[in-house]
C-alpha cells in the first residue's frame, strides 16, 4: 500500500529531529492518528504485499508504547489473522512482544504460535509469550512451568509462577512454591508466597 509506505517515511523524517526524551515520543507526530488508521486499513486488506507487511511491521514497532495496533487486533483477530501470523517473524522485538500479547486473546488457535514464541531469542518477547500461554491454560502447564522455573532470567522465573498456578495440580504447586521460596531474587520469593492461595 503506497500510502502506508509514504506516511511511514514522513513519520521517519519527522522522527529524525524529534524530541525523544519522553516515553511514547513516537506518537507526538502530528499525523499519528492518520498513520495508525492507514496501518489498520493495510492490515485488514486481503493478501497484503511483502512491502505492505514490511511497513505494517514498522508501524507496530513504533506504536509499542500505546499498543494502538495491538489493541485493534485484539478486537479483530479473525480479519487480521494472516498478518498476525506473519508478524511473529518480525525482526523487531517491539513488534513480536505485542503479537504474543495479542495471541493470548486468540483462543486455541493462538497456542501453536505462542509455543514457538517460547523459543524467541529476546527474553522479554519470550516472557510475553509465556504469560499469554497462561491465559490459554494449556494441558501441559506443569511441563511448561518446569521448563522455566529455574530459568537464568529472574523475570522468566516470575512468569513461570503463573504457569504453575494454572496447572491446577496442588501437589505440584506446593512443590514449586517450596522451590521458588528459595529463589535468590526477592520479588520472585514474594510472588511464590501467593502460590496455593485461594
Amino acid at each position: 500500500m503506497e500510502t502506508l509506505k509514504k506516511k511511514y517515511k514522513d513519520w521517519e523524517k519527522w522522527a529524525s529531529a524529534a524530541d525523544k526524551s519522553e516515553n511514547g515520543w513516537q506518537s507526538d507526530y502530528p499525523a499519528w492518528s492518520d498513520l495508525m488508521v492507514t496501518a489498520i486499513s493495510a492490515m485488514t486488506q486481503k493478501s497484503p504485499s511483502h512491502e505492505d507487511i514490511e511497513y505494517i511491521d514498522k508501524c507496530w514497532a513504533i506504536s509499542e508504547e500505546d499498543e494502538e495496533l495491538a489493541d485493534y487486533v485484539k478486537e479483530h483477530i479473525d480479519p487480521c489473522w494472516d498478518i498476525l501470523h506473519q508478524l511473529t517473524r518480525s525482526a523487531y522485538p517491539d513488534t513480536r512482544w505485542q503479537v504474543y500479547e495479542v495471541l493470548g486473546y486468540a483462543g486455541p488457535k493462538g497456542e501453536g504460535l505462542l509455543r514457538k514464541g517460547l523459543l524467541d531469542a529476546d527474553s522479554y518477547c519470550k516472557r510475553r509469550a509465556l504469560l499469554s500461554l497462561v491465559r490459554l491454560q494449556p494441558d501441559d502447564a506443569r511441563q511448561i512451568a518446569n521448563q522455566f522455573v529455574q530459568d537464568p532470567d529472574s523475570d522468566m522465573r516470575l512468569a513461570s509462577i503463573e504457569m504453575v498456578r494454572v496447572s491446577k495440580d496442588s501437589e505440584f504447586i506446593n512443590y514449586m512454591k517450596e522451590l521458588l521460596l528459595q529463589d535468590a531474587v526477592a520479588y520472585v520469593r514474594k510472588t511464590a508466597h501467593t502460590l496455593g492461595s485461594p
